[in-house]
């Protein structure tokens, strides 16, 4: 419950902002999400909200009556949230029409906010934390107690979620986002900026100074890409399986991986934007995606995020993205796997193909294949009766004259 004085001083920053700032048409834009396949909101400074039912062919700016900067939305069911600067939360139930303007209790920054069911959960600077059961009606502080800024909390079930921060802070609750227990990441100092939680054992942190680290065992150990090495700060992360994500960030940054994290490649992105800093990333499927950042930057990809442009694509609902004919690396099965496991591949054309197997610190352990492959599925085996258990990689290599393509998955040993 708000005193009287509290809630007078956080009308009085509202009103004060509204007045000070001017609305800026190219403000910088902090989050985006999608609904549907062809409708998406992003939020930014100034209160921004916009909302596009066209794959961002036209957007429509939605009313909220604060030029608060807001940093994190949500939207499930019907149900829309947006959070940020002062402790502002904003609500609404018909599709951004109106908005209603909630106020838990704080003036700290918002950074992120989720929904999955009735539970939500936001989280912000000096280690708030507030909760709700209703579907973010009404907000309860947390029991969990920190100073550090919490960027970005992310739910995988109404009461399984995680919150990363500054200073390597990851935290997981269990019971909807009551109480909370930090997870270990002694090994860094790192800031994080984003997590990603596949299920409750994979699970990727990105942050500042081109930070990443993964996990297969829910946060208990943790493993970094090999040989990466980047200075942006990468601020958001997506991924679509246990094996293919992208993250953005500053300067241009965009990464693909198609092997859980292990590498990642530059994205193509179109020209112009080094000098702009991706914010957040969202994607409906594994094809279609939008990335937001500063100055109003839209940028969009219908191929997973291997190419991106501002222009916006005019696709219809159901559209799945490229279909072009492509070198087809499957999931191992079984996997987990011990002692043996079949990997099927397809190739769309006869060509060269190696296949190979590498450990966690990148040293081959098994060639499984290299020869003359003609156009079609094929099958190898992999028997690791001479391995111990852990993360291993297979890396399929593919040469037909000028072309060469090199798809890698991840694979786990358990014995």
């Amino acid at each position: 419950m708000l005193t009287l004085t509290l809630r007078s001083t956080i009308f009085f920053l509202l009103l004060l902002t509204t007045a000070v700032l001017s609305q800026n048409p190219l403000v910088n834009e902090y989050a985006v999400k999608f609904e549907n396949p062809s409708t998406v909101s992003i939020v930014g400074e100034d209160g921004l909200i916009m909302r596009t039912t066209n794959n961002g062919v036209n957007w429509v700016e939605q009313t909220t009556n604060i030029t608060n900067v807001l940093h994190g939305t949500s939207i499930k069911d019907g149900i829309s949230l947006a959070a940020g600067e002062n402790g502002v939360i904003l609500r609404s139930v018909d599709f951004g029409g109106t908005w209603d303007i909630i106020l838990p209790g704080t003036l700290n920054n918002f950074n992120d906010i989720d929904l999955f069911g009735s539970s939500a959960v936001v989280c912000g600077d000096s280690g708030t934390i507030y909760f709700s059961i209703d579907g973010g009606v009404n907000w309860s502080t947390t029991s969990y107690t920190s100073t550090k800024k919490l960027n970005d909390v992310e739910f995988i079930s109404s009461s399984v979620g995680f919150i990363a921060g500054e200073l390597a802070e990851v935290l997981k609750t269990t019971d909807g986002g009551m109480t909370w227990e930090p997870l270990n990441t002694s090994f860094t100092n790192r800031n994080f900026n984003a997590i990603e939680v596949i299920d409750e054992n994979n699970i990727c942190v990105v942050g500042d100074g081109g930070t990443i680290f993964l996990s297969n065992d829910g946060g208990n150990t943790w493993y970094g890409p090999n040989g990466l090495m980047y200075e942006s700060d990468i601020k958001d992360v997506v991924f679509f399986d246990i094996n293919t994500g992208v993250v953005t960030g500053t300067n241009g940054l965009i990464l693909r991986t198609e092997d859980g994290g292990y590498s990642w490649q530059p994205a193509v992105t179109a020209p112009g934007s080094e000098n702009y800093d991706f914010q957040s990333v969202s994607f409906y499927d594994a094809n279609i995606g939008i990335s937001v950042g500063n100055e109003g930057r839209e940028i969009y990809t219908v191929d997973g995020g291997q190419s991106w442009s501002d222009q916006a694509p005019n696709l219809l609902a159901g559209f799945t993205g490229s279909k072009h004919s492509l070198v087809d690396l499957k999931q191992n099965y079984p996997n987990p796997f011990n002692p043996s496991t079949v990997i099927n591949y397809e190739l769309p054309f006869s060509a060269n193909v190696s296949v190979k197997v590498y450990d966690i610190a990148g040293k081959e352990v098994a060639s499984l294949f290299n020869g003359f492959q003609t156009e079609g599925n094929h099958t190898v085996q992999f028997n690791a009766s001479n391995l111990s258990s852990g993360v291993y990689f297979y890396r399929l290599n593919v040469v037909n004259g000028s072309t060469s393509i090199t798809k890698v998955n991840k694979m786990i040993l358990t014995k």
